[in-house]
């Protein structure tokens, strides 16, 4: 089976069923494989361990660059030393492909005007199909607009155009955008920062 957009970093969630009740438990992928993908496995829901025996049978939601996968998936290797080895169906399913994991950023965002002048605003959230943002400047919602967001120093401002929707109406000053053209790469970018802040949030809740 093809696995060209899943790799070595991206958010796993397996279903688990603990018998009351099935539990979610967010995995990340360690190595990616034909037929298969090693996850690391939390040490806080080690309790679930026994239930993930070599040959059960689980749902798998993969977080992928073009959106959420869900697989029909068999655990190959139990969980042992934070790790878990799951091997994939030849079938798949797709959905909720314009759902990506959103989370908390705080960066420079550029919305550019080329008659009135360009404004720099900052970020609330991120993902890799839109943000949240500030801005003293009133913009007008329902209209497209070219902008460009700064992720890190290190990198080039990613270059995109978007739709200003108005959200929430207690802050007058807060707008999203949602991505209409951006260019894969940098929604890969995005989201990989996503998985990071989100990778640096759970280190720091099990401490």
């Amino acid at each position: 089976m093809a696995l060209s957009s899943v790799k070595k970093g991206q958010k796993v969630q397996i279903e688990v069923d603990a018998g009351i009740k099935k539990t979610i438990i967010d995995c990340y992928i360690l190595e990616p494989e034909s037929d298969r993908l090693t996850l690391s496995f939390p040490a806080s829901k080690n309790e679930y361990a026994p239930y993930l025996s070599e040959g059960t049978e689980i749902k798998a939601f993969v977080y992928s660059f073009t959106g959420i996968m869900i697989f029909d998936s068999i655990v190959f290797d139990s969980p042992y030393n934070g790790m878990i080895v799951i091997e994939f169906s030849e079938h798949h399913q797709v959905i909720q492909r314009r759902k990506y994991l959103r989370m908390p950023f705080i960066t420079d965002f550029y919305i550019i005007r080329e008659e009135e002048g360009n404004i720099k605003t900052s970020t609330v959230d991120i993902s890799g199909g839109g943000i949240r943002f500030t801005c003293e400047t009133p913009v007008e919602p329902d209209r497209l607009y070219p902008a460009q967001l700064r992720l890190s120093t290190a990198q080039h401002l990613i270059k995109l155009e978007g739709v200003i929707l108005k959200k929430n109406f207690y802050r007058a000053n807060e707008y999203v955008m949602e991505f209409t053209e951006i260019e894969e790469k940098d929604r890969d970018k995005i989201i990989q920062k996503c998985l990071e802040l989100e990778r640096i949030q759970n280190a720091r809740s099990n401490f």
